[in-house]
């Protein structure tokens, strides 16, 4: 925590101290604003200070200009970091206990529920973290390395708890479902214009998409656009000052 002038200011130093549900806050804003408007803009600005300082639309006025853009600054720099899977973190729950949870550990292998409910709601920035409670469960055991996670029972069940887990370990979870995604909508996509049996695409997946008729070069699609929304970093957003 800083202090400037008479206000406190709480600027993060890294993604891992910003909790999802800001993000969350923050991406619905972004995605509501005209991108080429500088009004809108300078009002992204002034939100993110809002959202992650902990600052008042108000007071953000009442700042120097070099601790404005100083802020921003900083706060880029949390965005710009990278952002690998994190496999097992721990959150304390709000009975005070600690909770520790793992990556799912055979995404090719989930069930049906778990698929469809990670369809609804990963591309939603708004439901990011019932995203998260498909993709990371309770640990219930774990031996050289390896470990097992509770079995999924709807996203309810832990999605609540998930919105203070670190957006750096979210980021990192959506751009490994993206990439492998891709990797294997390609690989399908190759088989299918040979006229082969698409065998790199799990049997959950396929039948989902064939169910819903969706077409695996509509599938790519998809993910193209699932890249675009949920990947990008709201850094672009802190350079106008």
């Amino acid at each position: 925590m800083s202090k400037v002038l008479d206000l406190e200011v709480r600027v993060p130093s890294k993604l891992d101290y910003i909790p999802l549900d800001k993000y969350q806050k923050y991406m619905q804003i972004v995605d509501q604003a005209d991108k080429e408007s500088d009004e809108a803009n300078e009002f992204l600005n002034l939100k993110a200070l809002e959202i992650f300082c902990g600052l008042e639309l108000k007071e953000t006025y009442k700042l120097p200009m070099n601790a404005f853009s100083a802020i921003l600054q900083q706060l880029a720099k949390c965005f710009a970091e990278e952002t690998p899977l994190v496999k097992r973190f721990s959150i304390k729950g709000t009975d005070g206990a600690v909770i520790e949870f793992g990556f799912h550990t055979n995404l090719k292998d989930m069930t049906f529920g778990e698929y469809v409910d990670l369809d609804n709601y990963i591309g939603d920035w708004k439901n990011m973290h019932k995203a998260m409670a498909v993709l990371y469960r309770p640990v219930i055991g774990s031996s050289k390395g390896l470990y097992r996670i509770e079995e999924y029972e709807g996203s309810d069940k832990y999605s609540d708890l998930l919105r203070y887990m670190p957006t750096s370990i979210a980021l990192g979870a959506l751009v490994f479902f993206y990439r492998l995604g891709m990797k294997l909508a390609k690989r399908s996509l190759a088989s299918s214009m040979e006229g082969m049996e698409v065998k790199d695409i799990s049997r959950v997946e396929k039948q989902y998409l064939e169910k819903n008729g969706v077409g695996i070069s509509q599938f790519m699609l998809w993910l193209e656009v699932m890249s675009q929304n949920l990947t990008r970093l709201p850094k672009n957003q802190f350079i106008n000052v």
